[in-house]
């Protein structure tokens, strides 16, 4: 961990990113938000004065200078995101949503994440930051506050310590507080980001990391968890690439509840199950194996067999870049070595994943066409190549975040590699 924390250490936030600051005033003209300090511009010059309400007529002006300190240091806003409101979101979520409800259940203890969350110390700043999230960006928040409770009931089952699991806890919470500095149109499900585009989203986990880790409850292991929640066992993740030990337990764990929440807000909830079974090289197998536990998919969460046609196509989709991978990476060097040994271990566990759940890779929808009869198996194997197409998805992405390391490979096979990834 010591490179990448001196990597860090000397980041500074290029002034307060002014999508941020939209939230933050547009928030003003719904409910109040009034200055606790003078706002002052990094060249002195007075923007706000202390206890003028703040709204979106000051966004310009706070955008048009860099402002001397962060911005959160110096607001207020009214009915604020406080311990208390986080306790009682989170009981309506468990009141709503049932996978919620079976995994605090199954930690033996359920009511000690509102007791938890009554307990944390969250320092003003951080308040009107999550504040500004419930109010703006609700999507941000929900998942946080999902993603915390999933990482709570994971370290509370394992029994870590409470210093620990309270680290999880907030870490999760907060762990994508760096999307809010990120333009929301790029974080549009329906926007087709580019390779340029999607290196802004990639610096999320540093931007979290520069915001928070001096702040006032935030310790050094939470801030860090924050940093890495990207990061994956393989080096395959963000921003850094980090491999096994490198990866602090809370990352790992962040990462987990990070991914699983995602999942489980779009998907039968087996696909959560099937995604931590096949990434066992990816992710954290105590900690996963605590999740499926915690989870208990049985029987009744299996809904009907998706499309079969759809299902046969992603088959053939992953026959033919099986087959076109033998051919591309001839071409790419020979032998494979330096540059090109991360993406043939991609590949090759690729291919690990198809003869592990029992596909041969020349025939495909053979498997599928056995199991037409057996519903549990269909939901099993269609979920699988769900999962092995979100793989190939990630391979593509990270050829692109790993450009400067392929720059003397051909190109135009990269090219067409990307292509058959993307098909």
């Amino acid at each position: 961990m010591a490179q990448e924390m001196a990597t860090v250490s000397g980041e500074e936030l290029p002034g307060e990113s002014p999508h941020y600051i939209r939230d933050a005033t547009a928030m003003g003209d719904a409910r109040q938000v009034v200055t606790t300090a003078d706002i002052f511009a990094s060249n002195g010059m007075l923007l706000v004065a202390k206890g003028a309400r703040v709204d979106s007529r000051q966004f310009e002006r706070l955008t048009c200078h860099r402002l001397a300190a962060p911005i959160d240091g110096m607001l207020t806003a009214e009915h604020a995101v406080d311990p208390h409101e986080l306790a009682l979101e989170a009981d309506r979520v468990i009141e709503r949503d049932e996978v919620y409800r079976r995994i605090l259940s199954r930690t033996g203890d359920p009511g000690r994440l509102k007791y938890s969350l009554n307990n944390l110390k969250l320092p003003a700043p951080a308040q009107f930051r999550l504040t500004v999230m419930r109010e703006q960006r609700p999507e941000i928040y929900q998942h946080g506050l999902r993603a915390a409770m999933i990482a709570f009931a994971i370290a509370h089952r394992r029994n870590l310590a409470e210093d620990e699991c309270n680290g999880a806890l907030l870490a999760a919470l907060f762990h994508d507080v760096g999307e809010m500095h990120t333009d929301p149109g790029l974080l549009n499900p329906e926007h087709a980001i580019t390779t340029d585009e999607r290196r802004f989203v990639h610096v999320h986990p540093i931007t979290g990391y520069v915001l928070l880790r001096n702040m006032e409850g935030f310790t050094a292991p939470t801030a860090q968890a924050i940093l890495q929640h990207h990061e994956r066992l393989d080096g395959s993740g963000y921003p850094y690439g980090l491999a096994g030990d490198k990866i602090s337990r809370l990352g790992r764990l962040v990462a987990i509840a990070d991914v699983a929440q995602a999942v489980i807000k779009r998907f039968p909830l087996p696909r959560v199950d099937i995604l931590f079974r096949i990434n066992q090289r990816r992710f954290d197998s105590t900690l996963t194996d605590t999740l499926r536990d915690l989870l208990h998919v049985g029987p009744a969460d299996f809904r009907a067999p998706p499309n079969e046609e759809a299902a046969a196509a992603q088959a053939n989709h992953l026959a033919a870049l099986l087959q076109a991978w033998q051919h591309l990476r001839k071409p790419l060097a020979a032998p494979v070595e330096g540059a090109l040994t991360f993406l043939a271990e991609r590949m090759a566990n690729l291919r690990s994943l198809v003869l592990q759940a029992g596909f041969d890779p020349d025939n495909m929808s053979a498997l599928l066409e056995v199991a037409q009869e057996d519903t549990t198996m269909q939901v099993e194997l269609c979920g699988l190549l769900d999962e092995m197409d979100w793989l190939m998805a990630d391979i593509a992405h990270e050829i692109e975040r790993r450009s400067h390391e392929l720059a003397g490979l051909s190109q135009g096979v990269l090219k067409d590699l990307l292509g058959q990834l993307r098909q």
